[in-house]
């Protein structure tokens, strides 16, 4: 059983309304209904709380839930990590242009320091992968965003991977631009 139906069955054997059990769990009445319906999902908090309100065992309150948790934290460390990436990446296509600025050692320090956070998140993204078992771009469409169910396609994994490619070389593009304005 997931949570969201665990915390309705709950909710009704005390009678009840959303209003009321949002009162005693110190949230708002659209936070019980988004729990209820399976939109959000409780903080550790909050679901201490639901169990010891209920009189409940954690592990009875969420039996089931702990794989549909351990994806909502793989989906949210993805994107964490991608935006970490796509940001260092274009730090390091700042500092590039630089390196004639600099002496051999200060550039090289330089850049191995900005291309450490590039590496291990892309280390981190590639995990997640291996994990997930992602292989196309259509696995991870259909892992951000299961409801949709997207069909793999030939032609969507081509523009992906041209997508990638542009959009790398254009941070680095754009980067190497804001290099060239600043220390002109």
């Amino acid at each position: 059983m997931e949570l969201h139906n665990r915390l309705v069955e709950l909710r009704k054997e005390r009678n009840l309304s959303q209003e009321e059990l949002a009162e005693k769990l110190y949230v708002s009445r659209q936070t019980i209904s988004n729990w209820e319906r399976g939109k959000t999902y409780p903080d550790i908090n909050s679901l201490l709380l639901i169990a010891t309100f209920f009189d409940v065992t954690l592990d009875n309150l969420i039996k089931g839930d702990v794989t549909i948790m351990k994806d909502q934290v793989n989906k949210s460390q993805f994107k964490k990590w991608l935006i970490i990436g796509g940001i260092s990446w274009f730090l390091f296509s700042v500092a590039l242009p630089t390196r004639f600025l600099l002496n051999g050692r200060q550039i090289y320090v330089l850049l191995s320091f900005l291309a450490i956070p590039v590496v291990h998140s892309a280390f981190q993204i590639f995990y997640i992968m291996k994990n997930q078992e992602l292989k196309t771009y259509t696995d991870i469409l259909n892992f951000i965003n299961p409801e949709k169910q997207v069909k793999p396609s030939l032609s969507r994994e081509l523009w992906f991977t041209i997508g990638l490619l542009v959009a790398l070389w254009g941070i680095f593009f754009i980067g190497t631009v804001v290099s060239a304005l600043l220390f002109w």
